[in-house]
């Protein structure tokens, strides 16, 4: 899934995730930010319009990894609970 992310002293940048969840992302990326720093990451489902801003923190980076998991803090209940229906969605197994 493509999603975007900055923190307060650099502009945007694109990247993907390989793994995401209410709680927090993956986010492949060659930049990659210290453990501890905030960004916002904005991400758009493809069931939806709306773009979601997700404030968030590292918790940890790897370069060889090639990436930094971000856990999201402080995000809305509703966003929280529209994000928890589309991966829910996901993992539902046909009959």
């Amino acid at each position: 899934m493509q999603v975007r992310f900055r923190t307060a002293a650099h502009a945007w940048t694109e990247a993907e995730t390989r793994n995401i969840g209410v709680g927090g992302a993956f986010i492949a990326s060659r930049t990659v930010l210290p453990i501890g720093t905030t960004l916002t990451v904005e991400v758009k489902l493809p069931t939806s319009d709306r773009t979601f801003t997700l404030p968030a923190v590292v918790r940890w980076s790897s370069t060889a990894e090639g990436g930094m998991g971000v856990q999201f803090v402080g995000v809305d209940v509703d966003v929280l609970l529209e994000l928890n229906d589309y991966f829910s969605s996901l993992s539902a197994v046909a009959p």
